[in-house]
């Protein structure tokens, strides 16, 4: 059988006021049925700071700047686009992968409310929610011959 190359997906949104919005889906790890995919998205001024932020280069200023601020009165725009995109990219996973999304914004309480409230009402019920970890989960089974 032949091993399926999976490269990280990455879209990015401009926004009003020189926002850019960058949702980002990267294989995290490889089991032996598929890949766990770890999607994660960010807003903030510029490339770099965004980048810094996804890649936890903590001692940089700009890094600790998006850690500790929300993203203002784009806030809501920005959660719906990562979850629209979200929802393309589950739709194109290869059976047998999974995909886990983590809160990691300035305020993860409020953060995971907000997307359990969502994932409840507008999301299909394949997807675990972890209060624990404040975290969900999707794994695409494979299909049954």
């Amino acid at each position: 059988m032949k091993k399926t190359c999976r490269r990280k997906k990455v879209s990015t949104y401009h926004l009003p006021q020189n926002y850019l919005v960058v949702v980002r889906l990267i294989p995290w790890i490889q089991t032996k049925d598929g890949c766990v995919w770890l999607a994660s998205f960010a807003a903030g001024k510029s490339r770099r700071q965004i980048n810094d932020w996804l890649k936890r280069k903590t001692k940089r200023k700009r890094v600790r700047h998006l850690d500790l601020h929300l993203t203002g009165r784009h806030g809501n725009f920005i959660q719906g686009l990562g979850v629209y995109q979200l929802r393309s990219w589950v739709n194109n996973l290869l059976p047998g992968d999974s995909l886990i999304m983590r809160c990691e914004s300035a305020n993860p309480d409020k953060q995971f409310r907000v997307w359990k409230k969502w994932f409840q009402r507008k999301e299909a019920a394949e997807w675990d929610i972890n209060d624990e970890f404040k975290s969900f989960f999707y794994y695409k089974p494979r299909l049954v011959k």
